[in-house]
């Protein structure tokens, strides 16, 4: 088991916008999953740029496309179409010019036809042009943002829903740590379906599927159902024009401490047919190990054999689980239920514990958080030497489970995997650990970002062995309160389940006998097993 551990006031107007000039090189996924794509502008002269990273978690293809301000700031050309799991990053040339960049950017959805000709899409639309928009955007939700070089807060950064919702949005600062309660740096949106919350005569469906496309706002002047059930569901996105000037509203933030942000749609994209100048390769999984594929892929929990526990189990929802051992016990296991033994440190490298996780697993486990002097407290050069006999199990072998910074260049896991390489070893997945200290609703994309840089770092699937709410900084540990845990299980669990690259994960813990963020007390359901059973 594991060792526990103001805002400026307004801003300027609700069409804030950013342009980029670009030119686009939009790589193809490889067929491992890993995604590449990029949209480079060559940097002005004068200092570094920011960049704006664009993401696709919606369920198809779309569009980007972006719009700009009338203020001297220019159009953006070489606009990608993104797959799901797809991203694209550009350079903001705002020190060029007119040296600012004000526009936004949105998800083009269900587009059709000849780009220059019959292109046209069913979701914001702007012009018959693929890559670029000629036109205003017909109504949508929008990714909103003010680089400005003689504003020493910018850039200025929102969510608006102020026309229409269509795909969820979220905005998030590059390289800063999110700041507790919010406030400068803090992301904005939430990644939820909102079209859910739409008011019936407001929301357009499509005529073939019947599925919503965009819920556009009837009065954008006005306080609204519209509005009020949008503000409702994710209170960090503007619902209405004079949102920003409500008290208290949380709708436009501010970064001068970043170097770039991240842009995710998230929802249902409507993926019509793509062009047919530029098909997207579909990602395909390359196999862990081909004597032993993985199986029940999906949610899982952690746990201790604690009183009630094979009754949690079988009520929880979980297709899996792990004990931080090598062997079930004495816990009966659920039908349908999968264990997954683990190696937890140089101690259990032996005949016995290697002989349980053979017999009782197809997958293994590896050191659990080596990088920590209380848990298995090893170096990366320990690690390799030991690790042959993991590997003679036979048994789909994961990585040591770092407590922290996996992404990080040099860092614990960074070295393991480059040291695995050098000795010629297997790893066949990424375990992780990660404990939110922003109780939020922010927390679920904080999440997947950490998720998204260590699979772009290693391409490898992610095996989240470890998950929950838990702040550490303080030495204390603080836990989140009832419905700051519910709000992020049903939220993470719907994120998890739609990154492509995310083979399991686990909730810590099962029972509350393990951690006050467990699931059952006893063998009783609490809100939050209530809420993780019917998840994902």
């Amino acid at each position: 088991m594991r060792s526990l551990r103001a805002l400026r006031p307004l801003l300027i107007a609700l069409a804030l916008v950013i342009a980029v000039t670009a030119v686009t090189t939009l790589a193809s996924r490889d067929s491992s999953g890993g995604r590449e794509d990029r949209v480079s502008g060559a940097a002005a002269a004068g200092g570094a740029e920011h960049t704006v990273t664009l993401r696709n978690n919606t369920d198809g293809r779309i569009w980007i496309g972006a719009t700009v301000n009338a203020d001297g700031s220019p159009p953006l050309t070489g606009l990608p179409a993104l797959d799901k799991g797809q991203s694209a990053t550009i350079t903001i040339p705002e020190r060029s010019g007119a040296g600012h960049w004000r526009g936004k950017f949105f998800a083009r959805q269900g587009c059709t036809g000849d780009s220059g000709s019959t292109f046209h899409c069913a979701v914001a639309d702007c012009g018959p042009f693929a890559d670029h928009c000629s036109t205003g955007e017909q109504p949508a939700s929008l990714a909103e943002f003010n680089f400005d070089t003689a504003d020493a807060m910018a850039p200025w950064y929102n969510v608006s829903y102020v026309n229409a919702v269509s795909a969820a949005v979220t905005i998030t600062p590059d390289g800063v740590a999110p700041p507790a309660g919010g406030g400068q740096c803090a992301a904005v949106g939430c990644p939820t379906d909102l079209l859910s919350v739409c008011p019936p005569e407001n929301l357009t469906k499509d005529p073939a599927t019947g599925k919503g496309l965009v819920c556009v706002n009837p009065n954008r002047d006005a306080k609204t159902a519209y509005s009020e059930a949008l503000t409702k569901k994710c209170p960090s996105a503007y619902a209405w024009s004079k949102h920003d000037a409500e008290a208290g509203n949380q709708v436009v933030r501010q970064c001068a401490a970043c170097k770039g942000l991240t842009v995710t749609f998230y929802g249902s994209g409507t993926g019509a047919d793509k062009p047919a100048d530029k098909p997207a390769q579909k990602p395909v999984r390359k196999p862990r190990n081909d004597n032993n594929p993985v199986h029940a892929a999906g949610k899982g929990v952690a746990l201790n054999s604690t009183g009630g526990a094979a009754q949690a189990l079988a009520g929880s929802g979980a297709t899996w689980y792990h004990n931080w051992t090598s062997s079930s016990g004495v816990l009966h296991r659920p039908e349908g239920v999968e264990y997954v033994p683990t190696i937890w440190g140089p101690g259990a490298v032996n005949g016995t514990e290697l002989g349980n996780a053979a017999r009782e697993g197809k997958n293994l486990l590896g050191f659990n958080e080596p990088d920590s002097p209380s848990q298995a407290n090893m170096t990366p050069e320990q690690a390799l030497d030991l690790w042959p006999q993991l590997q003679k199990t036979g048994l789909n072998l994961g990585a040591p489970a770092v407590a922290a910074n996996a992404d990080q260049p040099g860092g614990w896991l960074d070295r393991f995997m480059k040291g695995a390489q050098q000795r010629g070893l297997r790893v066949d997945f990424i375990p992780l650990h990660w404990y939110g200290s922003d109780f939020s609703y922010a927390a679920s994309y904080q999440l997947a970002d950490y998720l998204e840089r260590v699979h772009n770092r290693y391409k490898k699937p992610i095996w989240l062995t470890e998950y929950a709410l838990i702040d550490f900084s303080k030495g204390t540990p603080r836990y989140p309160s009832e419905q700051e845990q519910t709000a992020f299980i049903k939220t993470s669990t719907k994120v998890l389940d739609s990154l492509d690259y995310v083979d399991r994960y686990a909730w810590f813990a099962l029972t509350t006998e393990t951690s006050p963020t467990g699931l059952f007390n006893g063998a009783t359901p609490n809100a939050s097993g209530r809420t993780y059973r019917d998840g994902g």
